[in-house]
């Protein structure tokens, strides 16, 4: 037993130490780049108010999209399509972020993870719920190790679902 034990701990430490650690998603990979056509009666209405549902990653476990790092890339993607305010007193609307699900994969070459994040829109007297789910798909071209792979496909898919739901938001005439 107590052999077993220190190989388990053994294998642990060497692994960490060989950087094959969980890491968590990184907010630049996650910023969206939305190609949708801003109407000038949006920009500089929205600014993000609470981001949840995110989790922190346990390096020894599997990466994680964190609250921080959401709400970072989703703060950046909105100033990048002119949809955010200078300030928080000068937005018409706020944008509240429920990240409800982060599907992973446990095995596989391909890894497809789907995001599903509510994103809650209100102010000047109206409310929009706009619930997005998104793909991100990272293959062994883009690493041969497993664990970044997931990080990669996390990244892909908040990345999408950003996109998403910034077109959805063009789209929905709340000026």
């Amino acid at each position: 037993m107590f052999k077993t034990t220190r190989s388990v701990l053994a294998f642990v430490v060497v692994a960490v130490l060989s950087g094959c650690a969980a890491a968590p998603a990184n907010k630049q990979a996650m910023i969206a780049r939305p190609s949708a056509a801003i109407s000038e009666n949006q920009k500089g209405k929205f600014v993000v108010n609470v981001v949840s549902g995110g989790k922190v990653t346990n390096p020894f476990w599997t990466s994680q999209v964190s609250n921080e790092n959401f709400e970072a890339a989703l703060k950046e993607s909105l100033a990048l399509s002119g949809l955010s305010a200078a300030d928080a007193a000068a937005g018409k609307y706020k944008i509240d972020a429920e990240l409800v699900s982060l599907k992973q994969p446990v095995l596989g070459l391909t890894f497809e993870v789907v995001s599903t994040v509510n994103y809650k829109v209100y102010g000047a007297g109206s409310e929009k719920v706009f619930p997005i789910v998104a793909t991100g798909t990272a293959t062994t071209s883009d690493t041969l190790f497993a664990i970044t792979r997931l990080k990669i496909a996390n990244e892909k898919s908040i990345q999408e679902n950003i996109k998403a739901f910034i077109e959805q938001l063009s789209a929905s005439g709340l000026q």
